[in-house]
């Protein structure tokens, strides 16, 4: 087996001209056809970017388990045309600084054939110039931001994009809860900028403009601690619904302002803080306010579909939680594994590239999964969950079916 991928000392002028391969997606000779760099007989390397320690370590521990344990299952099962997928993850604790080397390690040194599940939107908009002009595939974003729709060709983002996210939420609003006053409430940051602008642009869309103000867009920085001033403008304004575009502790702390003002409104939330974690965290702070509380969603929670995912952490990772965390990294995984699949025989970086771009994927824990040239959207069928309270448990419970915008 020649492979043009191995760094041994040559003359000066042959390892410049390899450099220019290994930039370009190195490929070996295998059997009869061509390999991108990562890909062997045997094996498929892939790579991922990610909190694993730090303050962000939370969402990062459980993902990346959901993420093996998939890729263990199917290993266990023979692999993907007798290969078996193994994953490398750079820690870059949430720094985009570190997201830049770990990035750089895992296309120069490691040599993977994909990324696969970056996790964290600034460390995904500080290396996306990078895996563009690699021209590496990259599948799947633990992040929603705008930018992502447009990253390139060789990207293909799962989770729904926060903008279109919006769009949605603002349709559940007025079509589910007959809300004909909203307030928005959201972070001063991308993320919340970005769902301001979806809410915005569906109520347009939908010839709902009267449904929102500019005094009802009420804004907050991210890592304030009282939000009691945002409290009372949105009380003001005697809305039917507070569409809460926040994440994490920000959110669970708005929650619990709205608690000790006894103000209680349907609120309705990202599909970010859909998780079992968030409740832990928001439910002390905001028992009464909780069960007023509504989230989009965009995974399939119900038991049958979960099994598969149930049965493989408790045979490899049975000491992490499962929660949307874990069910991220398993259809992060489950993705792109459907994207081998397609892409048979041709594992290139243009021949996997060339096979998502025909991938229609319903099977996995995601209601549906496509993709064609120019076309970067994400998931766009989402459904509205409650928060139900039960023997003082909190837990969210579907209870509308998946749509997209507009149908």
């Amino acid at each position: 087996m020649l492979t043009v991928c191995n760094r041994a000392v040559l003359p000066i002028a042959i390892l410049a001209i390899l450099m220019v391969a290994v930039m370009t997606g190195c490929e070996e000779e295998v059997g009869n056809g061509e390999l991108s760099q990562g890909v062997t007989e045997d094996e498929i390397l892939v790579g991922s970017v990610g909190p694993q320690s730090g303050p962000f370590a939370f969402m990062g521990s459980p993902y990346y388990a959901g993420m093996e344990s998939y890729f263990k299952t199917i290993n266990e099962e023979g692999g993907v045309d007798g290969r078996e997928i193994n994953l490398k993850v750079q820690d870059d604790e949430f720094e985009p600084d570190n997201a830049i080397s770990g990035m750089e390690t895992l296309i120069y040194e490691e040599e993977v054939f994909a990324i696969v599940g970056q996790l964290g939107t600034p460390g995904i908009l500080a290396t996306m110039d990078m895996v563009r002009e690699e021209g590496i595939p990259s599948v799947y974003f633990g992040g929603g931001a705008s930018e992502f729709r447009e990253a390139g060709e060789n990207f293909f983002p799962v989770q729904p994009i926060y903008d279109y996210e919006g769009k949605l939420m603002a349709e559940y609003a007025i079509d589910e809860f007959d809300a004909d006053e909203l307030v928005v409430i959201y972070a001063n940051d991308d993320v919340g900028q970005d769902g301001l602008q979806g809410i915005k642009t569906g109520l347009e869309e939908m010839g709902r403009e009267d449904a929102l103000d500019a005094d009802r867009e009420i804004s907050f920085n991210p890592g304030d601690t009282d939000f009691s001033s945002q409290i009372q403008l949105a009380r003001d304004q005697d809305p039917d619904m507070v569409l809460l575009y926040a994440l994490s502790d920000d959110a669970a702390n708005i929650l619990g302002d709205f608690e000790d003002a006894s103000y209680e409104v349907p609120i309705m939330t990202t599909y970010s803080n859909t998780d079992d974690s968030f409740l832990e965290m928001a439910a002390p702070q905001a028992p009464q306010v909780m069960t007023e509380l509504y989230s989009l969603g965009w995974l399939e929670m119900d038991e049958q579909a979960l099994q598969p995912l149930n049965d493989a952490m408790e045979e490899y990772y049975p000491d992490e939680p499962i929660n949307a965390y874990t069910m991220a990294g398993w259809v992060a995984a489950e993705t792109f594994v459907a994207g081998l699949e397609e892409a048979g025989d041709d594992l290139t970086w243009d021949g996997y590239i060339d096979a998502m771009n025909q991938l229609h994927f319903t099977e996995g824990l995601a209601p549906e999964i496509s993709y064609e040239p120019g076309v970067r959207e994400g998931v766009t069928h989402m459904s509205v969950s409650e928060v139900v309270e039960e023997n003082g448990e909190y837990r969210f419970e579907q209870v509308t079916d998946f749509r997209e915008f507009g149908e």
